[in-house]
């Protein structure tokens, strides 16, 4: 057996969730490859700065998960079962089991690695700028720890390097067994658009509801598979297909069937939805925002508009629909584009990554 690695996660995920997916996929990989893997669940964080209620709450949640020893959490994700999960109180170094290796998924958990031996490998594999629990200021300070820092995009190498400090990219991979083009793009329908809605504001949905909303007028023949973790929105009009987490077959089947697919969110840190439609045809419509940016280039693999403008996501739809070799222009170079990030490169970068120090 190889050394024991630990992803120190920030919650339970308990529905799917790109940037724990991505945690998965190494995971599966490494005990694979003969090491150790745990992946460890917080009841709680800083839970001193939690109130008595907040504090008897957790505790009881992390007593039912401890008594039911689940393998499993994230039932939408076949995480292998040499991988063991493990739910504890606290991240404080007491609940923790030892390990060679400790990873850092997020800023709440970077400050609690940090903590850990000072003679174990400690890494923070940064997903996106998490500045929704902690003010701009805060998560750049966790950028400054002493831990061997693992970005997935270049944006992010690039914030890193700004407060001087050094990091390794790692970009993130996709599923080319799950994700298929099934239907050639020249047959795709240039009116069925793709669409992922997310109950989030930053992930533009609203934008996205409004573009097609323009499209629509122009062209009633138009029509929309929108798919979801998440219930669906209410007062869907009836020429939208709705699809809560679909299966396997129905989720390539969503991609396969739009020649268009609409990127909305205001912020990524990859955009994992956009390398999907590509890897299935799709000719891609999207925001400029850098995660996108990672494998979505104007013009040549996308059509990119600023983000909080749904008319140019509009705009952009009408050109794809009105000129076919552009769509299939546009289609084709992505597909082409997206096959050099294959799950064995990221991880064989990540498994180096780890051995060197």
């Amino acid at each position: 057996m190889k050394q024991h690695i630990a992803f120190i996660m920030p919650s339970v995920p308990y529905e799917p969730i790109g940037g724990f997916k991505v945690i998965y996929e190494y995971a599966n990989r490494f005990v694979d490859d003969e090491y150790q893997v745990s992946i460890i669940y917080p009841a709680i964080s800083f839970w001193r700065d939690k109130s008595i209620h907040i504090r008897c709450k957790a505790f009881i949640k992390y007593v039912l998960k401890a008594m039911t020893h689940k393998q499993c959490d994230a039932s939408w994700f076949e995480l292998d079962k040499r991988v063991k999960e493990i739910h504890v109180y606290s991240l404080n170094r007491l609940f923790i089991p030892n390990a060679d290796i400790y990873i850092a998924t997020a800023p709440q958990t970077a400050i609690y690695v940090n903590k850990y031996n000072k003679k174990k490998k400690k890494y923070y594999f940064l997903q996106h700028f998490e500045n929704w629990l902690y003010s701009d200021e805060e998560v750049i300070n966790t950028y400054c720890l002493p831990l061997h820092k693992i970005v997935i995009s270049k944006w992010l190498s690039r914030i890193i390097t700004k407060v001087g400090k050094r990091c390794t990219i790692i970009p993130n991979g996709f599923d080319f067994n799950y994700f298929t083009k099934d239907i050639d793009i020249p047959d795709k329908d240039k009116f069925c658009v793709t669409m992922m809605f997310h109950t989030s504001k930053w992930k533009g949905c609203a934008d996205g509801f409004k573009a097609l909303k323009i499209v629509k007028k122009r062209y009633p023949q138009l029509h929309v598979n929108l798919f979801s973790v998440y219930p669906p929105p209410m007062n869907l009009p009836d020429w939208y297909k709705f699809y809560q987490q679909p299966s396997k077959e129905l989720h390539n089947r969503i991609y396969n069937e739009a020649g268009i697919f609409l990127g909305t969110s205001l912020t990524e840190g990859w955009g994992l939805t956009v390398g999907e439609a590509m890897i299935c045809g799709c000719a891609v419509v999207c925001t400029d925002n850098n995660g996108y940016k990672e494998m979505a280039s104007d013009n040549e693999t996308a059509l990119l508009s600023p983000t909080k403008q749904p008319q140019k996501l509009a705009e952009n739809m009408i050109r794809l629909i009105e000129d076919d070799a552009l769509r299939i222009r546009i289609a084709e170079a992505g597909n082409r584009n997206i096959q050099q990030f294959t799950w064995e490169k990221s991880y064989a970068l990540l498994k180096n990554e780890i051995d060197k120090y």
